[in-house]
């Protein structure tokens, strides 16, 4: 291994967190979010230690680094690379916890930082000690200020304050999504478990137990507070609102998008998922009209529908993960149809996504030419269902699709992998394609990255329409009422 390297081989409990959390976060939010989080979590928190180390002693107090025991770290300007990157995967792991057990908005911000401080309780009083063991001495406070086993208490302020900085950060990276047996979930909990048992054995064994005890107190009250009940929305009673995918993938993105746990239940060829907290649905009905009808016949008389899902672009100026949400859906007969109008409306002011018109047909239009066609019927987007849905239920019924391939980037062989009525790709078609085409990989694996990023665009739009949906009622405009054609393509 090349000399440079070797502070990542010596300081691996630092750097392989890291790496492995942001390939969690390039694999499910895209290389775009990943990238951010890391490199803006790393910016906070090397702002903070240098401006306590070398500044005025804000935000964390005055404490300084021993160079002598850095002399083999990666350094910038006087601060460790591997003590400020260790900040942003805590603070993931932090987030995606509280996220998980129900917290959320503000409250989620309040308790990662909080989980963040409850750790650096054990975690700083051990590593004041590294002298003892491997990590070494590598840094000290001035004498007499330090109050909580030699760790000043201005400290654990200062970890506060970057803690609630860095959850608002991966708040704007990440959005408010919440993991459903993620990587993300198995990785934090690991990792916070593991850093703990490994604290809290070196505590004993230097002498500041209490801080082990300390630390776990504080993390049971952080996850209590994350669980505690949230009150129930009292602007809406009766049916639930129903959030209609058509594919396994999409309706895994919309439960992220609602804190909480779910309840699976199927009955033929519809898998129904139900919020314990809260009056909300998600249902997978299957790919195609048919499918879709025969899901729209069976929800409640009543119930507010948001059809959710990917889509393909049509019109020029739509590109990958861009969300639309529909004002008029063109049927598969040829009429243009409205949408629930004040839904629409509420989703496209609170920032959903923004307006398109969106062609519901019977088979994959993945040919541009077929997509051509669409545009001069003055389409924007095109999909399988919403019309089914608009046909049986009339009003109530708004749209949000995003986009996850184009007219230039269609999604060719990975279309071949969906048939109607399916939840998802079919391994034996998977089988019999690469079979036939081996040479179709290199397509699969393009569309799947593209599917992460417009699956995570779906969680975001999602929650925002949720929010809205969830205070409003469902409008009383027929949804069947027929739209003048309009000419052009992009709204």
């Amino acid at each position: 291994m090349p000399a440079v390297l070797l502070p990542v081989l010596g300081r691996w409990y630092s750097f392989a967190p890291w790496a492995l959390v942001a390939a969690v976060v390039w694999r499910r939010h895209g290389l775009r979010a990943a990238g951010a989080m890391v490199l803006g979590g790393w910016a906070i928190a090397f702002a903070a230690e240098w401006a306590s180390t070398a500044g005025p002693g804000i935000p964390f107090g005055v404490y300084h680094y021993r160079l002598a025991g850095l002399r083999h770290d990666w350094l910038v300007l006087g601060v460790p690379v591997f003590d400020s990157v260790s900040f942003t995967w805590l603070a993931y792991c932090a987030y995606t916890l509280v996220g998980w057990l129900g917290a959320r908005r503000g409250r989620r911000l309040l308790l990662g930082a909080l989980v963040m401080v409850a750790i650096d309780l054990l975690v700083d009083p051990v590593a004041l000690r590294g002298a003892r063991w491997f990590l070494g001495s590598i840094y000290s406070y001035p004498p007499g200020s330090g109050a909580w086993f030699g760790v000043s208490y201005l400290n654990y302020g200062g970890w506060l304050v970057v803690g609630l900085a860095l959850q608002f950060w991966l708040r704007l990276c990440l959005g408010e999504t919440r993991p459903q047996g993620s990587a993300g979930l198995l990785v934090s909990g690991v990792l916070v478990i593991g850093v703990y048992l490994q604290s809290a054995v070196l505590a004993v064994a230097l002498g500041v137990g209490p801080t082990a005890l300390a630390c776990l107190g504080a993390l049971l009250a952080a996850g209590a507070l994350a669980r505690w009940p949230r009150p129930q929305s009292p602007s809406r009673a009766g049916p639930p609102l129903l959030v209609a995918c058509a594919l396994s993938s999409e309706a895994r993105a919309a439960r992220a998008a609602l804190p909480g746990r779910w309840e699976r239940s199927r009955s033929g060829g519809l898998v129904r998922w139900a919020s314990t907290g809260l009056a909300v649905e998600v249902w997978e009905t299957g790919m195609g009209q048919t499918a879709a009808r025969a899901g729209a016949r069976r929800a409640p008389s009543g119930s507010p529908v948001l059809v959710a899902g990917v889509a393909g672009g049509c019109a020029p100026g739509w590109e990958l993960g861009m969300v639309g949400v529909a004002s008029s859906v063109l049927t598969p007969a040829g009429a243009w149809v409205r949408t629930d109008q004040v839904h629409t409306d509420r989703l496209l002011l609170a920032g959903a996504g923004r307006p398109c018109r969106l062609a519901s047909v019977a088979g994959i239009a993945d040919e541009p030419d077929a997509r051509d066609r669409l545009v001069e019927r003055g389409s924007d987007l095109v999909e399988m269902e919403t019309a089914a849905w608009l046909e049986e239920r009339g009003p109530g019924v708004t749209a949000l699709r995003v986009v996850l391939d184009t007219r230039d980037q269609p999604l060719g062989p990975a279309g071949q992998l969906l048939r109607l009525g399916g939840r998802g790709p079919s391994p034996g078609l998977l089988l019999t394609l690469l079979a036939r085409h081996p040479m179709a990989v290199p397509s699969l694996i393009a569309v799947g990255r593209r599917q992460r990023a417009a699956l995570a665009a779906l969680t975001k739009g999602v929650a925002i329409a949720l929010e809205v949906m969830r205070e409003l009622p469902a409008a009383t405009v027929p949804g069947g009422a027929p739209e003048p054609p309009q000419g052009g393509g992009s709204t």
